[in-house]
C-alpha cells in the first residue's frame, strides 16, 4: 500500500508542476472578443465603435491586430484604419500591406490631383478625392485595402518607388493597383462584360 501511494504521488507530481509554472489565464483573456475590443479601444477607438466591429468580425484577434499595427506603425487615423481593416478579409495582410510601405518610402503630404474612385467604381467626392491624395499614408491604407494580393502589391509600389525619381510614392501605388486588373491586352478575346 505504502509503495501505491508513493507511485501515485510521483505520477501526479508532473500535473502539479505544470500547474505552478504555466499558470492558467483568467477566462475574460481568452475571449478573443474581448482582447479585440480593449486593443481596438487603445488605439483611440470609440469603444462603441470597437464593439461594433469586433462583433461582427469573422476573426476578431485579427482584426484588432490590423488597426493597431497601423495606428503604431503609421500616421493614420485608428479610425481610418479600422474601417478599412474591417471591410477586408485578410487584416494582417492589410496592416503588413501599409506598413511596409510606409516603413520603405516616406510618404509627406502631396497636393496632386486626380480622381479617384470607389470600391463600386464610381468616382469619390471631389472632397473625399483630394483628402486621400493629399495624404499619401492615407492613401497607401485605401490602395492596400482594395487591392487583391497585399503582399504582392507593397513589393511593387516599394519597387517603382525606388528605382524611378520621377515616380511619386502616390503615383507608383496607382500604377500597381492599376496592374492587378486583367490584361485585356494578353487574351484579347476574352469576354468583356
Amino acid at each position: 500500500m505504502k509503495k501505491l501511494t508513493i507511485w501515485g504521488a510521483i505520477a501526479t507530481l508532473p500535473a502539479g508542476l505544470g500547474m505552478w509554472v504555466f499558470p492558467t489565464m483568467p477566462a475574460d483573456a481568452r475571449n478573443q472578443f474581448d482582447v479585440c475590443v480593449q486593443q481596438i479601444q487603445g488605439t483611440g477607438v470609440p469603444v462603441t465603435k470597437a464593439k461594433v466591429a469586433c462583433s461582427d468580425a469573422l476573426i476578431p484577434k485579427e482584426l484588432s491586430r490590423c488597426v493597431s499595427q497601423i495606428k503604431g506603425r503609421t500616421s493614420i487615423n485608428p479610425e481610418d484604419a479600422l474601417e478599412a481593416c474591417y471591410q477586408v478579409r485578410r487584416p494582417v495582410d492589410l496592416a503588413n500591406c501599409v506598413t511596409d510601405i510606409n516603413r520603405a518610402i516616406p510618404l509627406a503630404p502631396t497636393t496632386t490631383t486626380g480622381s479617384y474612385q470607389s470600391e463600386e467604381g464610381t468616382p469619390l467626392s471631389l472632397e473625399a478625392s483630394s483628402k486621400i491624395e493629399s495624404d499619401p499614408s492615407l492613401f497607401s491604407l485605401e490602395s492596400c485595402r482594395r487591392s487583391l494580393l497585399p503582399g504582392r502589391y507593397s513589393e511593387c509600389v516599394i519597387a517603382l518607388s525606388r528605382n524611378g525619381e520621377e515616380t511619386s510614392p502616390v503615383q507608383a501605388m496607382k500604377t500597381c493597383l492599376t496592374a492587378e486588373d486583367f490584361p485585356r491586352e494578353i487574351f484579347p478575346t476574352y469576354p468583356q462584360n
